[in-house]
């Protein structure tokens, strides 16, 4: 059955009478839309669906969960398709959490769409004012502890050159480098951007870097992320190897180590206002969250591997994981 163009309002009114949404058997759907199936999206999706399985609305919801494998136009199409269909929205990483929005705006509906995994919503035009969503959207930050990352990465001996590599078309990476670039000044260390358009010019920018560059420094970026293990076999191809610290510990395949958010938490709170939502609750009441639960992981193996040596203080961090 197609979704009917109702307003949040009348949608609210439906779920506080009995949840009398559309949908197989009366219920409420929910369409969730995830960008790719690496690590950080996995668990934000994991996340929200064990939390909202374990709410009062857990017999009263059906759940469609798509998965777009970061192809951009099957991430359109199907956020077309969930947006005609269901009655709350949940978009995991900026290029789904957008693409669920537009296609809800386009259908003239109000549509509750709730986000995470998106570092600058913003930035995305997902909405204008974090602490009061004036619109249909609301949802969990995911920018990581920038400053920390870069001051660990620091303290490896001999990093006097850093490169961050990301890709230009994000806004959440951009924006990520932007702060880096910032706190980077007046550090005695030189720091500058490398951008790629896609996954398919990844291996070539890693193979490209010079041999005066010492580490890359790797933002929250979804393309990257899904194709890690190219990064991983760029950097081995190298005879001169990059120390590389990623904001995503879902990355520590390619990385020597990565300090970043908890994304199974960044799901649980994400599934939390979507409960508030079904209870009524205007999104103009739920405030964007961040997520401020950090995990860190030091891959050890791999920088054996490669040759680094890994600072004591670096492997004293605590609540580190280290791989062995």
């Amino acid at each position: 059955m197609k979704k009917r163009n109702i307003t949040l309002f009348a949608f609210s009114a439906l779920l506080l009478g009995g949840l009398s949404a559309c949908g197989s058997g009366g219920k409420t759907q929910i369409g969730i839309l995830q960008f790719g199936g690496f690590d950080a999206l996995e668990k934000a999706k994991n996340g929200f669906l064990d939390v909202i399985k374990e709410s009062k609305f857990k017999d009263k919801i059906d759940i469609n969960v798509q998965n777009a494998n970061a192809v951009g136009a099957d991430n359109s199409t199907m956020a077309a398709t969930l947006s005609a269909n269901s009655d709350l929205l949940y978009g995991i990483a900026t290029p789904s959490a957008a693409a669920l929005k537009n296609a809800v705006d386009s259908l003239g509906v109000k549509t509750p769409v709730i986000f995470s995994a998106v570092t600058n919503p913003e930035g995305a035009k997902l909405l204008k004012e974090p602490s009061a969503p004036e619109g249909n959207c609301t949802g969990v930050v995911d920018i990581g502890p920038i400053e920390e990352e870069l001051r660990i990465l620091t303290m490896f001996p001999d990093v006097d050159n850093i490169v961050s590599l990301y890709t230009s078309s994000e806004v959440n990476s951009v924006f990520q480098v932007e702060i880096a670039e910032e706190w980077m000044k007046d550090k005695g260390v030189t720091f500058s951007r490398k951008g790629i358009a896609d996954a398919s010019q990844l291996s070539a920018a890693i193979s490209s870097i010079g041999s005066e560059v010492d580490a890359i420094f790797l933002p929250t970026d979804d393309t990257i992320a899904n194709a890690i293990n190219v990064v991983k076999t760029a950097n081995e191809a190298r005879t001169d190897k990059l120390l590389i610290v990623g904001s995503d510990t879902g990355m520590i395949d390619g990385c020597t180590f990565a300090l970043g958010v908890d994304y199974y938490q960044c799901g649980k709170q994400a599934a939390e206002m979507a409960i508030k939502v079904l209870d009524g609750t205007h999104i103009k009441n739920i405030p964007v969250e961040r997520c401020d639960k950090k995990d860190v992981v030091i891959n050890k193996k791999e920088a054996d591997a490669l040759g680094i040596i890994i600072p004591e203080e670096v492997l004293a961090i605590e609540g580190a994981k280290i791989i062995e």
